[in-house]
């Protein structure tokens, strides 16, 4: 599994990846401030991103990534919007389980597909 994490306070992006690293050992965690994707998205290939929501259209190139959470910082908590395979739907004050939940149901959804 691929994951871009791309939040952007550099040490949230760096917790968040090492977090999700240790949670996964064998997934490939990729860090990159957002303004820095030119073509990385295409290059990489992830199946998950971890971005800031700054309440515009998601970028061009990310809207086909399976899994996106959107980082929502407000009144002191940091809430997530998830978008899966499809399915919509907002944490009010994520945890580190509620990220891992969510990334174990995208490797699952992963393994389920042919190999190519």
């Amino acid at each position: 599994m691929r994951i871009l994490v791309t939040v952007g306070l550099q040490m949230y992006r760096e917790t968040l990846a090492l977090a999700m690293h240790e949670h996964h050992p064998d997934a490939e965690v990729m860090l990159a401030p957002a303004d820095y994707l030119d073509g990385e998205v295409e290059n990489f290939g992830p199946h998950l991103i971890v971005r800031n929501d700054n309440g515009e259209a998601t970028p061009e190139g990310q809207e086909a990534i399976a899994c996106r959470i959107e980082i929502l910082f407000s009144d002191g908590m940091m809430g997530a919007r998830i978008n899966l395979d499809g399915r919509a739907w907002k944490i009010e004050d994520m945890s580190l389980d509620d990220l891992f939940a969510v990334v174990d149901e995208m490797e699952e959804l992963i393994s389920r597909e042919p190999a190519e």
